[in-house]
């Protein structure tokens, strides 16, 4: 199985959406050798407000939905 895992973290940090300091955090990642590695972290009201849409949060995901990567085909 793969793809974004989601983790509460519970410890104080910045959300990487709206910047707000908050005690606990709602991250996304993924699972590397049975260890969690967050790539971001988002504040409750900002996953509340994407009900957690990964793709909706992250600026690079938004980035590619607005200009999507070249894929070469062979012809």
């Amino acid at each position: 199985m793969s793809g974004p895992v989601w983790k509460r973290l519970r410890r104080p940090g910045a959300c990487d959406s709206c910047g707000e300091k908050v005690d606990e955090l709602l991250a996304v990642g993924t699972v590397v050798d049975f260890a969690f590695r967050p790539d971001f972290a988002f504040c409750p009201v900002c996953y509340e407000r994407y009900k957690g849409r990964r793709d909706e949060l992250d600026p690079k995901a938004v980035a590619e939905q607005q200009v999507p990567p070249l894929v070469s085909r062979p012809t």
